[in-house]
């Protein structure tokens, strides 16, 4: 469940980057997804102040539309809608159209996904919101067909012609409704421990579990700061029920259509119940998180295949999400020709192509392949439920079966390699490199080569500290928003730990330091120090997102540290529970999971 933090008010001030933007500039943008419009017919600005008073001064309603370069559908509406001259002409002569990257704007994008969420039900990405010049979200919801889109723009611009001091009323009207609904849900409730919320967390994410597929919802997302506190809460007095879930989720993370089984890594989600169709964009996030669970999974189940799934996961992060620098942002979902997946597909044809009679049944049999085409690029390779029938059937040994595999498996590695190409967000986060080096961290013990990797990427993230203040990224001066100092201070002190130089210690102390001197106040959080909000973006705790909860982050580094001022913070945080919590502990799992864990909270 989503829910609103801030007044809404606050969202129209915030200033993502320093340059006033116009459509024939953003080609030259250093972020992919903003470069990609640079030829759009749409006077896209930025979002920023100067734009922020244009809307006033002429007195028209600005549409704001954030995406992201892996997203299929940011790319489909790109095509039908920002292409067209139509709409262009009704986007460039009745509003401030502006285009925002959420990847560089993780706060703004935040707070209009809940507008959104709340306001219409659903919410997601391309994300397409209304606001009134005053300050004011309107409207908003996610990919429109190009004429329904078209409709909107023409009604909502005729409406705001005739009847504009009504809408902004309402829209103000609106916003004062849901600031009620956030100090309701922000209010403490001191009887309460957030330890104290391990059995109803438990209770109501076993209530969402599917039992019989893994995983949650029909959509089937890996869930990592859920599965990671489940993990860790159920390790400490193990339930069968739930520990038989857990192997079931991850076996289908593993298996099936969630991983990529030629290239390695895993897609951001499956759009079905079964794990078997994947939405293919390929995100850092991801695949920097999801190796720490499956390395932890491998010790608790003691299950070797975990290992070698977490540890294929990074080799594949390391080789081909590798930036100058760092690792990039994600791969796309759409190939060079703007098919989704045909990257990653093959039909029976190119089996026979590219492998050799023996290695075709191999191949067919391992990764199902002659099943009826999903695509008309064919199918994702799936993989057989089990190796151990495979090689039976077969008449081979299971090592001999694993080497007749990573034989087959690099001949089609290097045919997409060589014949097909998918697009690459080059952006390098801060915050999501420093995930990535904490995984880098858990998993040196079993590949040293991981040695020299972490420490480029210590030295990339220590580039990006002045000493006072943290970048996002690596190629803007923007300041990093929480999560960046969170994960980036986490990382450094856990590879300083696993690699044994203290040099990255020193540095991620100061980050913690600083993050506790620009984050948090008064038992509340803010997740961005210099967005120029109108008003203060507090809450007194931070849910988990696909990515874990940058105040659980900076809880974890702080924990590393410890000390009787470390201690103390983290002892006012944990003190403090809200209504948010007690109505949807999963949306707080990973706060939850280490107040259990820490000696520091109370029973």
């Amino acid at each position: 469940m989503l829910l609103i933090r801030t007044s809404l008010i606050s969202l129209l001030v915030c200033v993502t980057f320093s340059a006033n933007l116009f459509a024939n500039d953003l080609k030259n943008h250093h972020s992919p997804y903003l470069a990609m419009h640079g030829d759009d017919p749409i006077q896209w600005h930025d979002w920023n102040q100067k734009t922020l008073e244009k809307a006033r001064q002429e007195d028209k309603l600005l549409y704001v539309s954030i995406g992201y370069f892996a997203c299929h559908w940011c790319h489909v509406m790109q095509q039908e809608s920002f292409k067209d001259s139509e709409v262009a002409k009704v986007l460039n002569e009745q509003y401030i159209p502006v285009k925002v990257d959420r990847e560089l704007n993780p706060v703004l994008d935040k707070r209009l996904i809940e507008f959104v969420q709340v306001t219409n039900g659903v919410a997601g990405w391309p994300l397409n919101v209304f606001i009134t010049p005053d300050g004011y979200p309107l409207a908003g919801g996610t990919y429109m067909p190009r004429d329904h889109f078209y409709g909107i723009l023409q009604t909502l611009g005729e409406r705001w012609e005739s009847k504009a001091p009504v809408i902004k009323s309402k829209a103000k009207e609106l916003n004062q409704q849901l600031s009620g609904m956030l100090g309701i849900l922000e209010l403490t409730t001191q009887q309460h421990s957030i330890a104290s919320q391990k059995d109803l967390f438990i209770q109501k994410t076993m209530e969402v579990a599917d039992e019989l597929q893994g995983g949650f919802g029909d959509r089937k997302f890996p869930n990592t700061p859920q599965l990671s506190a489940l993990l860790d809460i159920n390790a400490r007095k193990p339930n069968a029920e739930i520990d038989e879930f857990l192997t079931l989720t991850l076996d289908a993370i593993t298996n099936k259509g969630l991983r990529d089984h030629i290239g390695g890594g895993f897609f951001r989600y499956t759009i079905d119940p079964g794990w078997k169709t994947p939405h293919y964009e390929k995100m850092l996030y991801n695949n920097a998180q999801l190796p720490q669970l499956l390395l932890k999974a491998a010790k608790h189940f003691k299950q070797e295949r975990y290992r070698h799934a977490a540890l294929d996961s990074i080799d594949f992060m390391l080789t081909h999400m590798r930036g100058k620098q760092a690792l990039i942002a994600s791969l796309s979902a759409v190939d060079e020709s703007g098919q989704e997946g045909a990257y990653y597909l093959f039909t029976q044809q190119d089996i026979r192509q590219i492998l050799k009679p023996s290695e075709q049944v191999l191949a067919f049999a391992a990764w199902d392949l002659k099943r009826p085409a999903d695509y008309a690029y064919g199918n994702l390779p799936i993989a057989h439920d089990s190796l151990t029938e495979l090689a039976d059937a077969l008449a081979l040994t299971p090592k001999a079966l694993n080497a007749q595999l990573n034989a087959v498996r690099q001949k089609l590695l290097t045919y997409r390699h060589t014949q097909r190409q998918v697009p690459k967000d080059s952006k390098q986060l801060s915050g999501w490199n420093g995930l990535a080096l904490s995984t880098l961290a858990h998993a040196l013990p079993y590949r040293q080569r991981y040695y020299q990797e972490g420490n480029r990427l210590a030295q990339f993230l220590l580039s990006l500290w002045d000493g006072e203040r943290l970048k996002r990224d690596s190629a803007s001066d923007q300041a990093g928003a929480l999560l960046d100092y969170a994960a980036v201070a986490k990382g450094l002190l856990e590879w300083a730990e696993a690699s044994e130089q203290p040099r990255f210690a020193a540095v991620g102390a100061a980050i913690v330091d600083r993050a506790w001197t620009l984050f948090y106040d008064d038992m509340a959080w803010s997740e961005s120090s210099n967005s120029l909000l109108a008003e203060a973006v507090l809450q007194s705790h931070i849910p988990d997102t696909p990515i874990t909860s940058p105040e659980t982050l900076l809880l974890e580094a702080s924990s590393k540290l410890g000390g009787k001022l470390m201690n103390q913070h983290i002892q006012k945080v944990l003190a403090v529970s809200n209504r948010s919590i007690n109505a949807d502990p999963y949306a707080y799992a990973s706060l939850i999971a280490f107040s259990v864990t820490q000696k520091t909270s109370k029973p």
